[in-house]
């Protein structure tokens, strides 16, 4: 499909969006409004402290089917087998606009929005549409198949390719701006982080590059595939989950390894952060509470499997491998609510709700159903969504005007997991700053990070 016949299909879709009909679907898949009368709760979402804040019917034709649903700071996004992408306000499940991509697809990585459009790919097509309108601004033939999440910021947006590489655009016209090849696949969304961009690979590799003029800073080297998107906190902590079943702080800035979090088992979700504090979820289903800033554990608790949710003051919330809800209490890792009190005593039934995106931004839960049926939960109570993180707070990768100070790399946590799984202190392995530089190893060896600044 040319770029013309494809912009000319998002101008006619967008002209006849309403007159798509809403797929019926059974009131029995939405939870009865959370409803306390004199401290008695009177139903499942009540029982458990909860409040449904919105519900809404993706508008479906025939056997179309909802794929996916994303998120961004005040949208929602939901994407169909069809090509078809619908904008929500996250807060009101307002439709604010659609807009068809143009082809059927079987797959659909979650898209992403700055203050003027909204990214999404679809085929090997990357769109750029107005976040007002959902009108079509510019469309990229990538001419190969998008492995990641889009990720943009106000200049420019980037996506991880299944040939190894990231592509770079510029936002507002798509002019292309760099493209960094990797040894492998790029599943994990690229993190753009003001004059730097850092990427994690399945390749095992962490790279981080400066932007202008486009040039390598440094590699990473972990034990195992970097899949799951990286995760932040502050302005220059970069947390990076491996397969190798270790978490990473890395410095931005100075590829300094500040602290290493042994999980015992792969990472295979973005480390969640909130406040002070992330959250790690790894393979074996063991949910992980660190400090931050210096990676010691505050407490750690099984919970079988499953997807972190949403975090709320002093809940987090998980969705099982059956597709319950878990409730474990934020400050002690104790359970309020197991996957089998939710759903057998309170009477919470999720289960065809098998779209459950990780919310970044704030403390509301959303769910999806392949039928079209979006649903937003809160706890009662909590009228106004609670960010995560201080929106006055500098962005990632902001630089002060008086510059970064060095400092020394953190000590190690003083609480730590098995030895066994524990890379040995000290281990990364860093070249001499001129000439001689180490070669950067394929593998970590089990005995940490390789850093690798040539």
């Amino acid at each position: 499909m040319s770029r013309r016949l494809a912009f000319a299909w998002v101008v006619v879709a967008l002209a006849t969006a309403s007159t798509r009909a809403e797929v019926p679907y059974s009131r029995d898949l939405v939870p009865a409004q959370g409803i306390v009368f004199d401290n008695k709760p009177l139903t499942s979402l009540g029982r458990l402290g909860l409040y449904r804040q919105w519900y809404a019917a993706v508008p479906l034709a025939g056997a179309e089917r909802l794929i996916e649903i994303s998120l961004a700071p005040g949208l929602l996004f939901a994407q169909t087998d069809d090509g078809n992408f619908y904008t929500y306000d996250s807060e009101t499940g307002q439709l604010l606009w659609m807009a068809s991509l143009g082809r059927r697809t079987r797959d659909a990585q979650p898209a992403a929005a700055n203050s003027r459009s909204v990214f999404v790919t679809s085929g090997n097509f990357l769109f750029a549409l107005n976040r007002q309108t959902g009108r079509p601004i510019w469309i990229e033939d990538l001419t190969v198949e998008p492995t990641s999440a889009v990720a943009c910021d106000e200049d420019e947006v980037l996506v991880g390719l299944s040939s190894g590489k990231v592509a770079a655009f510029r936002a507002s016209d798509k002019s292309p701006l760099w493209n960094w090849q990797t040894s492998g696949p790029v599943l994990s969304r690229p993190v753009p982080a003001g004059q730097v961009v850092a990427i994690g690979s399945h390749d095992g590799r962490l790279y981080v590059a400066l932007e202008q003029p486009p040039t390598m800073l440094y590699r990473v080297a972990t034990g195992g595939e970097i899949d799951a998107p990286l995760g932040t906190y502050g302005t220059h902590l970069l947390l990076v989950p491996s397969a190798d079943k270790n978490v990473y702080a890395v410095d931005l800035f100075s590829a300094n390894i500040e602290w290493i979090y042994p999980s015992g088992a792969p990472v295979l979700q973005k480390p969640l952060v909130a406040g002070d504090t992330v959250y790690v979820v790894n393979a074996a289903g063991i949910l992980g509470s660190l400090d931050a800033r210096n990676g010691a554990v505050h407490w750690t608790t099984p919970i079988l499997g499953g997807n972190l949710v949403a975090i709320s003051p002093t809940r987090i919330s998980l969705k099982s491998r059956d597709g319950d809800l878990i409730l474990i209490d934020r400050a002690r890792g104790s359970y309020l609510a197991g996957p089998r009190a939710t759903y057998q005593r309170a009477g919470l039934n999720l289960r065809e709700y098998v779209m459950a995106p990780t919310n970044e931004q704030d403390d509301r839960m959303y769910f999806a159903t392949p039928s079209g049926l979006v649903i937003c939960l809160r706890e009662i109570g909590q009228n106004q969504p609670r960010p995560l993180r201080d929106p006055k707070a500098p962005p990632f990768g902001h630089i002060p005007t008086e510059g970064i100070p060095a400092t020394p790399p953190a000590a190690p946590p003083a609480e730590a997991t098995p030895p066994s799984s524990a890379p040995a202190a000290g281990a990364a392995e860093v070249p001499a700053p001129s000439g001689g530089a180490a070669p950067l190893k394929e593998e970590s060896e089990g005995r940490g990070p390789v850093v690798d600044r040539s």
